[in-house]
């Protein structure tokens, strides 16, 4: 009889430790799950964010003009281009520095980054407030600004160019321009 009890208290011990053990498993999977889970509702958060400023930091084109231009071309390193801009309706304000202006021409291409010290030139450009415009640098909403570079290469009439603005995060705006087929004032309106 009392060997019978030891077996008994055996399994009992064991069935004890085999139970603390599953506890413990559990415990240590119900943590992992947690933190997981923490980890990618963080993630989503994150990921959801930079997507609503990719779909709304948007810019509108409202304008596009070219100085100089009587002598009937853009030329390169001289004339300037003008383009004045607004942020989208519901548009994340931009952080000039994050904008790149990037103009394509016919056999040509050039790349501007903003410098508001240098001025407007073949790898900078600079801008002019209108409306608004508070705080130098950054494009807020209500603001209404010109943007103004030099050609690298000079366009000629019945040219057709394109000009994109990228803004970090958000949607490229492309403005396709075709020169008029004559150009002979001051300044040529090229869009819209």
């Amino acid at each position: 009889m009392v060997l019978q009890s030891y077996k008994k208290g055996d399994q009992g011990i064991g069935t004890l430790i085999i139970f603390i053990a599953m506890i413990l498993v559990a415990a240590v999977a119900a943590g992992v799950l947690i933190q997981t889970a923490s980890s990618l509702q963080s993630k989503s958060l994150d990921v959801g964010r930079q997507s609503q400023e990719k779909i709304t930091t948007s810019l509108e084109v409202m304008q596009v003009f070219a100085n100089d231009t009587s002598d009937h071309i853009i030329n390169a390193s001289v004339d300037e281009f003008h383009v004045i801009v607004r942020l989208g309706s519901g548009s994340e304000p931009i952080k000039l520095g994050d904008l790149i202006v990037k103009l394509d021409g016919q056999g040509a291409s050039q790349t501007m980054s903003y410098n508001a010290t240098v001025g407007a030139g073949t790898d900078y450009y600079n801008v002019k407030g209108l409306k608004n415009y508070n705080i130098p640098g950054y494009l807020l909403g209500g603001d209404l600004v010109e943007i103004f570079f030099v050609s690298g290469a000079s366009i000629a009439e019945s040219d057709t160019i394109t000009i994109r603005l990228i803004a970090k995060n958000g949607a490229v705006q492309p403005v396709q321009i075709t020169t008029p087929s004559s150009m002979t004032s001051g300044t040529t309106y090229l869009f819209p």
